[in-house]
């Protein structure tokens, strides 16, 4: 495959409990030739992995079995790894805190996806 960017090897976290939905991320994630760390769907998964995996960016969505992922969220901006929040609301039901983090607006393509991937991953953590 012939990305801009090479991003073999790279290790994402997956946080995410809609069946279909992990298959598309971790699918895409694959094509891209990433790692794919997880998938979490678990709250109390999610934050054990977000602690102690070497992550190289994160793909979370915000309401998972056992809470919201906000908590992995604030781990992963402490160790400065990108992560795109993942949901169907509006801006004013996300968590303040995290209001200026990048979002993908569920339903979201493989191409809104792999675009965020490549884009963490360029980033400098």
């Amino acid at each position: 495959m012939a990305a801009q960017h090479s991003i073999e090897g790279r290790r994402v976290l997956v946080v995410e409990d809609e069946m279909i939905i992990v298959l598309l991320i971790e699918q895409t994630l694959l094509d891209l030739r990433a790692q794919v760390i997880g998938p979490a769907a678990w709250l109390n998964a999610a934050l054990q992995l977000a602690k102690d995996e070497p992550i190289d960016a994160a793909i979370l969505d915000i309401n998972i079995r056992g809470g919201d992922s906000y908590g992995v969220a604030d781990i992963l901006a402490e160790r400065g790894i990108p992560f795109v929040l993942c949901s169907g609301y509006s801006d004013w039901a996300l968590a303040e805190r995290h209001r200026d983090r990048p979002r993908l607006t569920k339903p979201y393509s493989s191409k809104d996806l792999q675009d965020w991937v490549l884009q963490l991953l360029a980033a400098p953590v």
